[in-house]
């Protein structure tokens, strides 16, 4: 019973992130930011609700909470890499790209072998105006990803700057 006492203890705040995510499955993100900020009211350093809610203001286009929430979770479990993604995304959105490009960098070094991350990273290097290093990135991610809008852009991207005719 010891071992389980901290879970117990947040339990409200779990059902309340479990009702979020059911709630943002349906497509109705203002009601589950609001019970996300209920749990994280409850537990405000909780790195599950934390992002969360980052990806709830992100699809919301909320660009700069979604960010702060993001950054919150970095700082509460340093370690994990989900938290540098989600940062990635925001900080592309806030247009910080060298930020973005970081925080994809120490995503691909916890968590390697992510297709997509080399898609955000040649994104946040085409932010930055760096287009060959990005034509890279993007030539990279093609090799593996053939289908799907950021492969379209990719492609498109490459054809537009010459890589591709």
């Amino acid at each position: 019973m010891d071992n389980t006492a901290g879970l117990r203890k947040i339990k409200g705040a779990i059902k309340k992130m479990q009702d979020g995510e059911e709630t943002m499955g349906k497509e109705q993100f203002s009601q589950a930011e609001g019970l996300f900020k209920q749990a994280l009211d409850e537990v405000p350093n909780d790195y599950v609700g934390l992002l969360l809610m980052a990806k709830c203001q992100l699809v919301q286009k909320k660009n700069a909470e979604a960010e702060r929430y993001a950054d919150r979770a970095k700082q509460v479990y340093p370690d994990e890499a989900q938290a540098y993604h989600i940062s990635g995304i925001t900080k592309i959105r806030n247009k910080k790209y060298d930020a973005a490009y970081e925080d994809f960098g120490i995503y691909e070094r916890r968590l390697p072998g992510n297709p997509n991350t080399v898609f955000f990273k040649g994104l946040s290097l085409e932010g930055m105006e760096k287009i060959e290093p990005s034509a890279k990135a993007y030539h990279t991610y093609l090799k593996q990803v053939q289908q799907g809008k950021q492969a379209q852009y990719a492609y498109q991207r490459l054809k537009e700057w010459g890589y591709i005719k």
